[in-house]
């Protein structure tokens, strides 16, 4: 497979939620250049100020919808380990994050080097000149570098929003992250938290941008991804095991997820 790299500097006038996969093999970097949005990332919802930027670290599930309906403008970088791979000092550096997702919010002097860097990508992805690719990978490097610094500087990430429905969507999301492998209903589940089904997915969905199914699934097919790479277990048991009750289910949802079959996956993954 060639590598993965992309950035797209983009503006969007109107209320706009995300609506494609949201989570997989790569890494994103997110820039809200103007504007206000809500990013759910990894289990909690951010509401983004114009110069924030938000690390996705690959396989964490995340969605970004209107903080209002007001334009917003945002930079999206998404690249993989093999991009970086010509320019990485050793062969742990890409876990410079510890595996982690994040929300910064840079000083101005910050924000001003960040978008120095972004636009330098943009250009080079623009005009295609001599040596574009390999000063690309530096480009990127150095951001990433200087996101670790100003990381490391902060007295403390970016909060996530904590209000009482928030938190009890929280505390929800961290039971379906730990019980995903049983057989779940939503009346079981708004009966664990005390409350009725129907206030159960409209409070999930205005919190996360995604249905209790959806996430389910997700939480599910991001499991089994894991089994199928670091297990030789059959098709079938990664299914039960990921939580599907159904082999033909587990099929259809894994490709409309990951657009490949569990056996293509596996393949491709361990090639």
């Amino acid at each position: 497979m060639e590598p993965i790299f992309q950035i797209e500097q983009l503006k969007r006038i109107g209320h706009f939620n995300m609506d494609t996969d949201h989570f997989h093999d790569f890494y994103e970097i997110y820039y809200l250049l103007s504007g206000q949005r809500h990013y759910y990332i990894r289990n909690r919802m951010y509401a983004l100020e114009a110069g924030d930027l938000v690390f996705i670290n690959k396989n964490h599930l995340h969605r970004t919808t209107g903080g209002s309906s007001l334009p917003h403008e945002r930079v999206l970088i998404s690249f993989d380990d093999a991009y970086l791979e010509p320019v990485a000092p050793g062969p742990g550096w890409m876990n410079v994050f510890g595996g982690e997702s994040f929300l910064l919010r840079p000083t101005a002097h910050e924000q001003g080097g960040i978008a120095d860097l972004l636009q330098a990508m943009l250009e080079e992805q623009k005009d295609g000149q001599l040596w574009s690719t390999e000063y690309t990978r530096l480009l990127l490097q150095q951001l990433l570098i200087t996101l670790e610094r100003i990381r490391r500087a902060k007295p403390a990430l970016v909060s996530p929003e904590q209000s009482e429905g928030q938190r009890r969507v929280y505390g929800i999301i961290e039971y379906l992250d730990t019980r995903f492998a049983e057989k779940l209903s939503l009346d079981g589940i708004a009966e664990q938290f005390f409350i009725s089904a129907t206030y159960l997915c409209r409070i999930f969905k205005q919190t996360t941008g995604f249905t209790i199914i959806e996430y389910l699934n997700y939480v599910r097919i991001r499991e089994a991804k894991v089994l199928l790479t670091q297990t030789d277990r059959p098709i079938t048991r990664v299914a039960a095991e990921a939580g599907f009750e159904s082999i033909a289910h587990f099929g259809r949802k894994f490709k409309a997820i990951t657009g490949r079959s569990p056996l293509q996956y596996r393949k491709q993954h361990r090639g």
